[in-house]
């Protein structure tokens, strides 16, 4: 799913402007990455920004973000300019920000669009994916959660302190496994076992997602479907084919895919009822036919025979 946020700055004092100055917006967190709106007058033309400071004096790894944003300026009457562009920011390029340097002219800048000396600049952003950003944990399972926690479930190299009435009720695997577990006790008196072959990152996000946190997004949803379907996490389960119907931006291939590996007919239903075109159908059938569910392949065939082609004009034949 694409993260989505918008920035709004009113810039004071615009006439004052000398060539060559620049103006900051303050920073703003979104998606634990430190964003600013920033203008500048340039040979006569007003430039707009888009500065992401979390890219900045980071170099061991590689940080990058693949944004669409639309960039706004209006007046006091509703006329606006707004302009649009794609863009990837990186910190292994030579610039953490992003701008159009001739976004509008300066003189029709101060004829049409001032409001009390001070112009509104709003920037509608839209990440289309992250890589190499640590993940920001919604909820914390650590030695701080110990006082509310009656278990301890030890992943990796990390220990998390979590409720065992939680994990049964939502778990059968859980409910089997955690009585003949009581007598594993810490020296407080909670149990603790130890679970092999799953990622610490995807049981944080698991338990987040069980306990209540709005956790699930692209780029964990297929490691908490399989901790959940390891762990026989009904309502969990149900949760992520709910997000990969309705929220997902994943291929509908990768959703074929997904629905098929788990056994999720919902989401096989829900993906086939949006088959609505040709290209669809390509695109979901695209690659390997054998990787996919024969029921898949049968009733997207039969789709193709049904949709009528558009014409050159673009209406059907």
């Amino acid at each position: 799913m694409a993260k989505e946020f918008q920035l709004t700055h009113i810039f004071k004092k615009v006439s004052e402007f000398k060539d060559g100055e620049c103006r900051c917006g303050p920073l703003e967190e979104h998606f634990n990455v430190e964003w600013l709106l920033y203008i500048n007058r340039k040979d006569d033309e007003l430039a707009v920004f888009l500065g992401c400071n979390s890219l900045q004096g980071t170099e061991e790894t590689t940080l990058s973000i693949y944004v669409e944003l639309k960039f706004t300026l209006k007046n006091s009457i509703g006329t606006r300019v707004t302009k649009i562009a794609k863009c990837l920011l990186s910190n292994k390029s030579t610039e953490s920000d992003f701008g159009l340097n001739k976004f509008i002219g300066w003189e029709t800048l101060l004829k049409d669009y001032l409001i009390d000396d001070s112009i509104i600049i709003e920037a509608k952003i839209k990440i289309t994916k992250m890589t190499g950003f640590p993940r920001k944990e919604l909820r914390s399972f650590d030695e701080s959660s110990e006082e509310y926690s009656d278990m301890i479930i030890a992943v990796g190299d990390r220990k998390f302190y979590v409720l065992k009435q939680l994990l049964a009720s939502n778990s059968t695997h859980f409910q089997s496994l955690i009585p003949l577990d009581f007598e594993e006790m810490d020296c407080e008196g909670k149990s603790e076992i130890t679970l092999p072959d799953i990622n610490p990152s995807d049981f944080q996000c698991l338990l987040e997602v069980l306990y209540g946190e709005p956790a699930m997004d692209d780029e964990n949803v297929e490691g908490i479907l399989h901790s959940a379907h390891m762990y026989k996490m009904t309502k969990v389960i149900r949760n992520c084919e709910e997000f990969l119907s309705n929220k997902s931006e994943k291929p509908m291939r990768d959703k074929f895919k997904i629905a098929k590996q788990y056994q999720l007919e919902s989401l096989k239903k829900s993906c086939l009822s949006k088959i609505q075109t040709i290209q669809d159908i390509k695109s979901a059938m695209a690659g390997d036919l054998s990787d996919m569910d024969a029921t898949v392949v049968a009733a997207l065939l039969e789709k193709s025979v049904t949709i009528e082609p558009p014409s050159k004009n673009g209406r059907p034949y």
